[in-house]
């Protein structure tokens, strides 16, 4: 967890003229930037519309300047493993930092759900060329691929029944299972969730077949059918929990199913697919198939088959897993952070007594 400290005075926001379209040029030099997630480069920065993007460098000095283009997101800014502060939708603006002589890391998390605003980045500045350092590297790499229990949906809310504008503001991916569990791990991590998404069918029939996640899942943005460029993401460990608004209400007659039956057949057929198609991709990674308890059966038993299909081509390095109990004091039912703390300790326990899944054995 990172630890909030106060300085306030140490920061101030730059605010860029009337009608300013970018940042750039900006004075100053850009420093190395690792990226966490899903992102497409553009002449407005680094785009985004997945949960729990993150981006991070390092420099030598006392300066540095965060470079935003984003007037949908919320944001962490994080100096040397502190919460430094929250900067909440930030616009074509940047933020000056001074600190302490010396090395020190500087991270930017993106906390909001935005699944219709593309958001970009535009970097981080310092004042002398000698000052860039190289970003953090490392070796572990986890995967999470879901819903709105993935993306963290209304987590921070202090009561369930939410508007459409307190579930923006309370939901916090980077307090999410996924963040968690690979922070303590010291991994870096994909969130590739979207609330109210399905395998086949999404929340209520809604905006079917428009969105899926098999559709989704090879983009960096949900309306630009552009593959995702990422030739150094290679997940060690990917966790898959997707299936809840499939089957969270009744089928319609007038749906392409027609009644449940169909539907789960349908599930177990693309989601099997699914996975096949992400173990082609990932040779050596450790695939979990996760569902909450006490879901309906197209659900947990439809995810069952899909597990018991690709067991039967003979791969070894899959499991089936059944969540802890989640509370319901979320954002309209959903988990609160506490029950993110304790489906992340799940999961850290489990990859503590599975060591071998770093390893690709």
């Amino acid at each position: 967890m990172w630890k909030p400290i106060f300085l306030a005075a140490l920061v101030s926001l730059s605010v860029m003229p009337a009608g300013a379209t970018s940042l750039s040029p900006h004075p100053g030099y850009s420093l190395p930037v690792h990226i966490g997630g899903r992102t497409t480069p553009s002449a407005n920065g680094d785009g985004y519309q997945w949960p729990a993007i993150y981006f991070e460098s390092r420099f030598s000095g006392t300066q540095i300047e965060i470079l935003f283009n984003d007037d949908t997101s919320n944001f962490n800014v994080i100096l040397d493993d502190h919460l430094l502060m929250v900067v909440n939708k930030p616009g074509n603006n940047s933020i000056a930092i001074n600190a302490n002589d010396g090395e020190h890391k500087i991270r930017v998390e993106k906390r909001s759900e935005t699944q219709y605003a593309t958001g970009h980045f535009l970097g981080f500045s310092v004042p002398e060329k000698s000052a860039a350092l190289s970003p953090p590297a490392r070796a572990r790499q986890i995967e999470f691929i879901g819903d709105s229990l993935t993306v963290g949906y209304g987590n921070t809310s202090a009561f369930s029944q939410c508007t459409p504008e307190q579930i923006f503001e309370t939901t916090d991916s980077q307090q999410g299972f996924g963040p968690l569990t690979a922070k303590h791990f010291d991994a870096d991590y994909q969130i590739n969730a979207f609330s109210g998404l399905g395998m086949v069918r999404n929340y209520d029939g809604r905006e079917h077949p428009k969105y899926h996640m098999p559709m989704l899942y090879d983009r960096a943005l949900f309306d630009d059918p552009t593959p995702v460029n990422q030739p150094n993401w290679h997940p060690q460990v990917i966790v898959i929990g997707i299936g809840g608004n499939d089957f969270s209400t009744p089928v319609r007659p007038d749906e392409p199913w027609g009644n449940e039956a169909n539907l789960r057949a349908d599930y177990v057929k693309t989601y099997t697919a699914f996975v096949k198609t992400l173990r082609a991709r990932n040779p050596d990674a450790f695939i979990i198939l996760a569902t909450p308890p006490d879901r309906q059966e197209g659900y947990t038993g439809g995810t069952d088959d899909v597990f018991a299909a690709i067991k039967a081509t003979g791969d070894t390095k899959i499991d089936r897993v059944t969540l802890p109990e989640l509370d319901k004091i979320g954002c309209n039912g959903h988990p609160s952070t506490r029950a993110d703390a304790r489906v992340a300790d799940f999961y850290i326990q489990y990859l503590t007594d599975h060591p071998q899944v770093w390893q690709g054995k």
